[in-house]
């Protein structure tokens, strides 16, 4: 009998340990709803990025006017995606850009592009990466250029209009809708460079991303317009109107400005050093007929190569 009190007695508090435990996971996985802030990523970006450290019946909304998630789990899940955000969601960093473009001898640009001491390797979009010394280069028709930077939001210069080109520019561009090939007309276009920052690799080195652009600055012109003729008089409608009769022309044109074309075959990327400067050269294929087209305004053409001097500097 004593022996069976005992064991109704241990059947008892194993159950209540089992009750109590049952208690305790169930608080710790019971329900909560939390507000987070997102200050500097993109609301749905945070969104997904919070959603996946959540359980399987956790739920993430989103409230883009104040950039805020309201999350729905237990604690621990709702933990794990706080901290996640909060080492994702920083300030994009900051960037200067020094650029400075220049035509300069082809003689010496060739050269480099056959010694390995001058070329430091080939890019897409038809550039090199070369190392020019002053006394080889003969620079002429130097601009500089310096703009702030957001880490992957593109930057922009703008280098200037053109209105004559080549017959083979003419021919090219013609493909990016700028020009028509067989035109006779003088059609100013502006050009310039989208500039981003795409990745810090480290703390030393930068990879860029170069696209040109270009546009067409003659805005067109569209709308509806209507003429109106006097037609004679009511009381007398078979009477022709006079020689002299009113004419009114009602018109309503709306100004459309041209889009920026980006010019995608000569764009191109590269790995440089923070803080140094480095030198690219429309050496072939589409950045060829770009310099081309860009130095059209210029005389000698054919004797000198277009070249972009680059530097970023973190801030």
């Amino acid at each position: 009998m004593f022996k069976l009190s005992r064991l109704k007695l241990k059947s008892s508090q194993m159950l209540g340990l089992l009750i109590l435990s049952g208690l305790m996971l169930s608080q710790a996985a019971v329900a909560a709803t939390d507000l987070v802030n997102v200050y500097f990523l993109p609301i749905e970006e945070a969104a997904s990025i919070a959603r996946s450290q959540l359980s399987d019946s956790g739920k993430v909304a989103m409230v883009p006017s104040q950039h805020i998630l309201i999350i729905d789990d237990d604690s621990a899940h709702i933990n794990k995606a706080k901290a996640l955000l909060k080492r994702l969601d920083r300030a994009p960093g900051q960037y200067t850009a020094y650029v400075s473009i220049e035509d300069v001898s082809l003689a010496a640009t060739r050269s480099l592009q056959a010694s390995a001491a001058g070329s430091l390797g080939q890019l897409s979009g038809g550039w090199l990466q070369v190392q020019l010394q002053s006394k080889q280069s003969h620079a002429s028709h130097r601009q500089s250029f310096q703009l702030r930077v957001s880490q992957n939001e593109p930057g922009s210069i703008e280098t200037g209009t053109i209105q004559s080109f080549s017959r083979t520019a003419r021919l090219w561009l013609s493909g990016y809708g700028l020009l028509r090939a067989n035109a006779v007309e003088l059609v100013p276009i502006t050009s310039g460079f989208h500039i981003t920052v795409l990745q810090m690799i480290g703390n030393t080195q930068l990879r860029v991303r170069i696209v040109p652009w270009m546009q067409r600055t003659q805005a067109r012109v569209e709308g509806q317009q209507e003429m109106l003729i006097d037609l004679g008089r009511s009381n007398s409608p078979a009477t022709p109107p006079a020689n002299v009769a009113n004419m009114r022309l009602n018109a309503q044109p709306v100004m459309i400005e041209q889009p920026v074309i980006e010019i995608a075959g000569a764009a191109t990327e590269l790995i440089m050093p923070v803080d140094q400067s480095v030198t690219i050269a429309a050496a072939n294929r589409e950045a060829e007929l770009l310099g081309g087209a860009l130095l059209s305004r210029f005389s000698r053409i054919g004797k000198r190569q277009f070249v972009i001097h680059l530097r970023v500097a973190k801030n």
